[in-house]
């Protein structure tokens, strides 16, 4: 019995044409993508750190409270102040879900820390991205990563991921997936010290 409902599904498959076969793999092929760009990947080990000196970039920020369009900020013009770095896009659920605890925690402590959102662009556009800072009402800089280069430079392989820079500008924790605010406050508390 288990061989006839395969004849029948095969003849279909056999049925269909070359294009149409192309069709449904490149559709599988971007929902893979997708879920594999919006899957967390379990966090580094306490303890772990990095301890490499982070690359250096500029970005175009976006419109928001404190920073208007058009203005660019320079990693390395933050020398001497830990920074967070949070790479994530608009369409990834785990990125949406944390942006709330990643804006109060720049309330606390956006004196002392400063906060770069870096928008992977791609599934979602720049201009998708200030819909979505507008939507949210996040406050700190946060701009989109037009060619690519911030990711590839910071070899983030899922999102959201968050970089904790020291003030020497020293990586010293990549976290890969969702943060909570307790998580959070302990690692701004590590970079701070």
């Amino acid at each position: 019995m288990g061989g006839v409902a395969i004849y029948p599904l095969k003849r279909r498959v056999a049925r269909l044409g070359c294009r149409n076969r192309l069709h449904i793999l490149g559709f599988l092929g971007l929902v893979a993508f997708v879920l594999v760009s919006c899957t967390t990947v379990a966090p580094a080990e306490p303890g772990e750190q990095v301890e490499d000196l982070a690359p250096d970039f500029e970005i175009t920020l976006f419109e928001n409270a404190n920073h208007s369009a058009g203005d660019s900020l320079k990693l390395s013009d933050l020398k001497d102040k830990p920074t967070v770095l949070n790479f994530w896009f608009p369409s990834c659920p785990p990125c949406v879900a944390e942006m709330p605890d990643l804006q109060r925690a720049f309330e606390r402590h956006g004196g002392d820390v400063a906060f770069i959102g870096v928008q992977l662009v791609g599934l979602d556009t720049a201009a998708n991205g200030q819909e979505f800072v507008d939507s949210l009402g996040v406050t700190y800089a946060l701009g989109p990563d037009e060619d690519g280069d911030i990711v590839r430079d910071y070899l983030i392989a899922g999102f959201p991921t968050t970089v904790f820079l020291d003030k020497d500008q020293n990586v010293v924790r990549k976290w890969a997936g969702i943060l909570n605010e307790e998580k959070l406050e302990e690692l701004i508390g590590a970079i701070l010290n």
